[in-house]
């Protein structure tokens, strides 16, 4: 009798281990890709649609220029608005302003219209004469480049971050086509580019290089990390991994190029020439601390190149007149400011 009160104990234990085996092996992965979905915070939602991409209606900005100047700032706008905000009209003005002699490119991934190149923002930045708006269709842009096939295999519809990963592609394509500066859009530029290395990067964290201020010259040190970070976003481009495709790719090459797993210990020395700046002089306020650049307050490092505001964790943030933000705008981006005044930043 009690050998078989045992085994009925024992066949309810393996019974009840079974269950939670199972619930393990469903939970888990479903919390994951939750997780995963959640990440949209950053940027972009399975929502994103690029089928503007491939549009041409009611387009009026010209193709992207064949051969420009070595000394260009590209940003690429990859929403399919075709237009811009006052954020990302802030970041094209302070760039201009910083680099008068250099070609500030804006690329359009969609159809910019009559319309909106009449509107306020487009009118505001046609008059500063080093800002040149155009247009990129992106199967063409990608012909002949290591990362065709990521266009041609349709990889990028297939994403959970489609506009997202987008940008991540087209930073690297631009860079390995023509070579300069890129920088993302939601930015403001405080000091010339003049006094960095020609090829440059900079740490977001102690784990990660970011994509958001990148540099590839045209020498050979640029155009073996253009030519390897394009390879790698084709050869492990992931649809399901957020950040994989932008910070991953250059991380990534970078240990390779640097012989380390150690971001903290990359520099131009150990990099061959390539150069990897701290988070101060770009990232100087982490993404999760990015409300600060909205609130009322001081701005704690003054003396970055570029300050990024995080524009998908602070897109709903309003900005106070008395925060860091806006005096970088009444700064670095004057005529933005002035625009839109107390709707800037919305």
């Amino acid at each position: 009798m009690a050998l078989k009160r045992l085994d009925v104990f024992c066949t309810r234990r393996r019974k009840v281990f079974t269950i939670v085996i199972l619930l393990v092996l469903v939970y888990v992965p479903l919390h994951y890709n939750l997780l995963l979905a959640n990440l949209s915070l950053f940027e972009g939602s399975e929502t994103d649609s690029i089928s503007c991409y491939y549009s041409a209606l009611g387009d009026v900005l010209p193709r992207a220029d064949a051969s420009p100047s070595p000394n260009s700032i590209f940003f690429h706008e990859t929403s399919c608005v075709g237009n811009m905000t006052s954020r990302q009209a802030c970041a094209i003005e302070s760039a201009a302003r910083a680099h008068p002699e250099y070609q500030i490119h804006v690329l359009f991934s969609a159809p910019v219209t009559k319309a909106a190149l009449n509107g306020p923002p487009f009118k505001m930045l046609g008059a500063i004469e080093n800002v040149r708006p155009a247009r990129v269709h992106i199967a063409e842009y990608a012909k002949g480049t290591p990362a065709e096939q990521v266009v041609v295999s349709g990889a990028l519809n297939g994403s959970l971050w489609k506009i997202s990963h987008a940008s991540d592609l087209l930073r690297f394509l631009t860079l390995h086509k023509w070579g300069g500066v890129y920088l993302d859009l939601d930015v403001v530029v405080a000091r010339r580019f003049d006094t960095l290395a020609s090829n440059w990067a900079a740490r977001e964290s102690d784990t990660h290089v970011a994509t958001g201020a990148l540099a590839f010259s045209r020498d050979e040190v640029g155009r073996a990390v253009a030519t390897a970070a394009a390879r790698e976003i084709q050869t492990n481009f992931r649809g399901d991994l957020w950040g994989h495709n932008g910070p991953g790719v250059i991380t990534r090459v970078l240990k390779r190029l640097c012989s380390t797993t150690n971001v903290t210990l990359m520099s131009a020395e150990s990099c061959r020439g390539f150069e990897v700046y701290g988070p101060d002089l770009f990232y100087p306020i982490k993404w999760q601390n990015g409300k600060e650049y909205f609130a009322a307050g001081e701005l704690k490092i003054k003396d970055s190149y570029v300050y990024h505001v995080w524009n998908h964790l602070t897109k709903g943030h309003k900005v106070d007149i008395k925060s860091p933000y806006a005096e970088l705008a009444r700064r670095f981006c004057p005529s933005t400011y002035e625009l839109y005044g107390d709707r800037f930043g919305m």
